[in-house]
Order: structure tokens, then sequence, then C-alpha cells
């Protein structure tokens, strides 16, 4: 059993539900104000030092029920409710995107750079400085982790998570539109850009450390924090640019757009062009979220009460580096500093997520 499994599930679920949460968001047209503080609340939750500290350390993976309770205690931490059916269709729609996504990993630098498509996405969501700065030293975080790790450590932790997702076999209707997807809800496991071919070279990587092999020469993707991380896979699949051009080339592809959009404004305003503009780029949220059938029913979770269960192994345990945990916490207190602690929590997510029929 490995015992470096558990921050591989955490992060990448907690990233696959700000996904959720951010399309959802978009498309019930929730007001700006009301949008960017879910997405502050729910990442500075899911990235709490006290969670980070129980996750990091190397012990048996934590079970999915456990996992589910700390997830659901960072949802319920933001001014949203959720029922239980509407938590069950969100939890199965988490799972079956990190089990496609550790499925198609093609050997294990991928698996790393899958959890840093989600901290990337993350940084990007939230619009707090301090929270950026938080999110920041989570990725040092994994690349410290998993970077003393063998190729062979790595990739049983990989099959470790597989193994913990096993019995669940939802149809989820994005993969199955794209094709990645199988009525039985088996995966299509086809080419996405990047392989390691980890098989192939197992016997010459197995014993070596992720860090001492150099990315040029095996597999590509950086761990830098604004590198390019050369895979698809961890990164937001809601948005309609997935797929169609790397990262460096999207980030350019949206300044052009927004330069020519703010070029058409002023000709609008200027009287030299027809004044229906159109916007150049159009976000193609989905019209029905996979795994949602709501039901408005008011459930709160005590976060501190289910975040102990995950403090159940410390015999001799590396503990999560000393200095990392107090760089976390001053930045959580940054974050944290003027709390909306006046706001009502009376956003139900029955407003945010379609019913499936």
């Amino acid at each position: 059993m490995s015992l470096h499994s558990t921050p591989i599930l955490y992060l990448n679920m907690g990233g696959e539900m700000l996904y959720v949460l951010r399309q959802r968001l978009k498309a019930q047209k929730i007001d700006a104000d009301k949008t960017i503080q879910v997405l502050d609340e729910v990442t500075a939750a899911l990235l709490n030092p006290k969670i980070l500290s129980s996750i990091f350390i190397e012990s048996p993976m934590i079970g999915v029920s456990h996992l589910r309770t700390t997830l659901e205690s960072v949802v319920l931490s933001s001014i949203m409710k959720l029922d239980r059916t509407s938590m069950d269709k969100l939890f199965d729609l988490m799972i079956m995107m990190v089990k496609y996504q550790l499925k198609a990993a093609t050997g294990p630098r991928e698996v790393i750079l899958i959890i840093l498509n989600h901290i990337d996405a993350i940084r990007d969501m939230v619009s707090d400085v301090n929270a950026q700065k938080c999110v920041t030293l989570v990725q040092e975080m994994v690349v410290d982790f998993y970077g003393c790790l063998t190729f062979e450590e790595i990739w049983n932790a990989r099959e470790n998570c597989l193994k913990e997702l096993e019995s669940y076999h939802v149809r989820v209707s994005i993969l199955l539109r794209r094709g990645l997807q199988n009525e039985d809800a088996s995966f299509n496991l086809t080419p996405h850009g990047y392989n390691e071919r980890y098989m192939e070279h197992r016997d010459t990587l197995g014993a070596m450390k992720l860090k001492d092999v150099s990315p040029e020469t095996y597999g590509g993707g950086s761990f830098d924090t604004f590198g390019d991380r050369k895979t698809l896979l961890g990164k937001n699949i809601y948005l309609p640019t997935y797929g169609v051009m790397g990262r460096r080339d999207s980030q350019q592809f949206l300044k052009d757009c927004g330069a020519k959009a703010e070029l058409g404004m002023l000709a609008v305003q200027l009287g030299t062009e027809e004044t229906n503009y159109e916007r150049p780029f159009t976000l193609n949220l989905l019209s029905n979220v996979d795994e949602e059938n709501i039901n408005n029913a008011n459930k709160e979770i005590d976060a501190e009460a289910n975040n102990t269960k995950r403090n159940n192994v410390e015999n001799e345990k590396p503990k999560l580096n000393e200095d990392y945990k107090a760089k976390l916490d001053n930045v959580y207190a940054d974050f944290f500093e003027d709390e909306h602690e006046t706001l009502k929590r009376s956003m139900d997510l029955l407003d945010l997520l379609d019913e499936i029929e």
C-alpha cells in the first residue's frame, strides 16, 4: 500500500469541485461579487493549513468516505447550502473525472502534472492576492513532497488511488459527449497529446527519483509555478477552450480577444462602427451539468468535527514541513483578515445546478 496517495485524491477532487461551482455560477448568472466570494471561501477552506498538514504526511490513504466528509465541509464553508442528493451527484462527478484522469495518465510525471493543472486553475479562479500566495505554496509542497519519491512510488500511489475508486461507475455526460466514456461507464483512453510511455521505460526509471530526471529528456511538462504542463489532464473540461491549444497559446488568445473587444467598444463609442457589437469570446456552458439532481433541503456540516477524522495516523510518520505550515498559517490569516462574518449563508445549490431528468 502506498503512503503517498492522499494528496493526489484530495487536491484533484477539490479542483474538480471548484470547476463545477465556477461553471454553474457563470451559467446561472450569479452576480460577480457573490461568485468571487464563493470561489474565494471554498478555496480558503480547501487549502486550510490544518487540513493540509494532515494530508501531506506519509501515511496510508484516507478512505473516500472520510475524504467526502472533509470536502463536504469545504463546500459548506461558503454562503451555499447543500442537500444530500445534490452532494451525492456532485461527489460522483468529482470522483469520475479524477478516475478518468488517473486512468489516462501515461506516467508518474503526468500524475503530478495533473495536480499542478488543478492548482494552476485554482490560482486563476481566486481574486484575493493572499489566496494566490497560498495556492503557490501548496504547489511548492506538491513538488517537494513527490519530487523526492521514485517514479515507481508515484506510480504505486496512482494505482492505490484507482483501487480506492474502483467501485465507482457513473456515466458523466460531458465525458460521453467528448467520446471519453462509454455507455457502460468505462473509459476510452484516447491519446491526448502527452505520452511518457512509462511502461516502456519502467525498468530504467522505476528506481530513480522524480527530481533527478530532467523533463527535457523524459516526458516534458514543467513543475515550475507558471510552467507549461503539456498535458490536458487536470484542466477545466467545462471551458470551451479545453483541448484547443496549450496554456500559453490560450492565454495569448484571450489577450488578443480582450484587445479586440476594447478596440471594438472604443469604435462604437466614437461612432465609427455599427452598434451591434458582439463579444468575441463566449463561454459555451452546459445547460445540464451531469450530476446535479437537486432537492431544496438545508444541511450544515461541522467542518472541525469532520476534520478530526483525518488525524488518525501519527505514529512515526514525517510531519508536514514546519516552514511550509508557518507560511500557510500566515497567508491564511491574511486571507481571512476581513472575513465576511455578517453575510447570510443563503445561496442554495438549487440556484446553481440544473435538475437532471
